[in-house]
């Protein structure tokens, strides 16, 4: 016993000493937060999640590795500024998620250090739906934010950004989605009975009843996504059946300019499938289009199996590229564009596009579970 007391107390002892001696040898860690995020451009992927809170991921637009997140409240919708340095999100803030009251806020992050800017409250009206880039958009000249409601009825508040404070509450009676004019404060909506609404406002709030369009499409026959590119100085919107709608909305009121198929006489079915369906690129007037086969009414949503470029003034389309399971698309602005798509499962595919080969896509990078609900992405250049 005497031998073992003797063994249990130097091994003890060697314990003690070597524990000593690793204390003395460790050098605490020290933690350190980035400033910015690393330069170069960005892809923004907004995570809806209607249980807790969203978020924006961003990933860089060259190899599409992760720099860093918006955290932000359920239900987000998300816009970023032209000079791509602001990002706003409106999204509610559920005291008891299931009852109770919502407050909805509306964001300003500044993009180069993902931090909050600043909280604008606004109306707990605001519509708790699927991302769609209608739904929160800005002025022309980026002065006021314009947040979609619905109560069931539709309204749209708009913000001051300047002064930091919501100024009115728009009705909007059977028209949907927020189409900013290019110039002066005013937009456009569409609506359920195939015409446009267009609406102004002042300075301190007051708004003039809306100016509402002829008939610009047939809503049983070929109704349109609310999704729509600002090309030149008009909209463009996609049909469910494959047909472009441009309309230009300079006026008082909406008015069509032009609509043409770019599906007629093309074998499959083919047609528009997704939320966020096309995406434009002005270098070249070229538009992206997610597309599906064997559309039938009812499958306006499905996923994307390829994406077409379409001439704008040659009205045809240029060349079909294969893509996996497509909903949302984006793509930048220059000679050499680079298109992101995304799905419902957090699957973002990069895309280089090739001028010289008829806008061919051809997949340079992806990466996989990037969120539960990802619907909405915009690129920086």
């Amino acid at each position: 016993m005497r031998v073992l007391g003797v063994t249990l107390g130097t091994v003890a002892g060697l314990l003690a000493m070597s524990m000593a001696h690793a204390e003395s040898s460790l050098v605490p860690e020290t933690l350190t937060v980035e400033k910015t995020i690393k330069p170069g451009a960005n892809v923004f992927i907004l995570d809806q999640n209607w249980k807790g809170p969203s978020r924006v991921n961003v990933l860089s637009a060259d190899d599409l590795s992760h720099k860093g997140i918006l955290s932000v409240g359920l239900i987000s919708q998300f816009k970023l500024t032209k000079d791509r340095k602001t990002a706003y999100t409106a999204s509610a803030y559920a005291k008891r998620i299931m009852y109770g009251p919502t407050e909805a806020v509306l964001q300003e992050f500044d993009v180069d250090t993902l931090s909050v800017k600043r909280e604008i409250p606004v109306s707990s009206k605001m519509a708790q739906i699927a991302p769609y880039s209608s739904l929160l958009q800005l002025t022309a000249d980026e002065r006021y934010a314009l947040v979609q409601n619905a109560t069931p009825a539709s309204s749209v508040t708009v913000v001051d950004l300047i002064r930091g404070k919501a100024i009115s509450e728009i009705p909007t009676p059977g028209c949907w989605g927020i189409y900013p004019a290019p110039k002066g404060n005013k937009f456009s909506s569409l609506c359920g009975d195939g015409a446009a609404t267009t609406y102004t406002f002042e300075a301190d709030g007051r708004f003039t009843p809306g100016k509402r369009s002829e008939k610009i499409f047939d809503v049983d026959a070929d109704p349109l996504f609310i999704h729509a590119e600002r090309v030149g100085k008009d909209l463009l919107f996609t049909s469910y059946n494959g047909n472009l709608y441009r309309v230009s909305d300079a006026g008082e009121a909406p008015k069509l300019k032009d609509k043409f198929s770019f599906t007629k006489g093309i074998e499959g079915n083919w047609a528009p499938g997704g939320f966020e369906v096309t995406a434009y690129n002005p270098a070249h007037n070229v538009l992206f289009v997610a597309m599906h086969p064997d559309a039938e009414d009812g499958s306006h949503k499905n996923e994307a199996e390829e994406i077409w470029a379409v001439d704008l003034k040659a009205k045809k389309v240029l060349y079909r590229s294969t893509v996996e399971k497509v909903i949302s698309i984006t793509v930048t602005e220059g000679e050499q564009p680079v298109l992101f798509g995304m799905n419902e499962e957090g699957l973002v595919q990069r895309f280089e596009i090739d001028p010289d080969a008829k806008f061919a896509a051809k997949l340079t990078d992806k990466v996989e579970e990037i969120g539960e609900f990802t619907l909405l992405g915009s690129t920086s250049e």
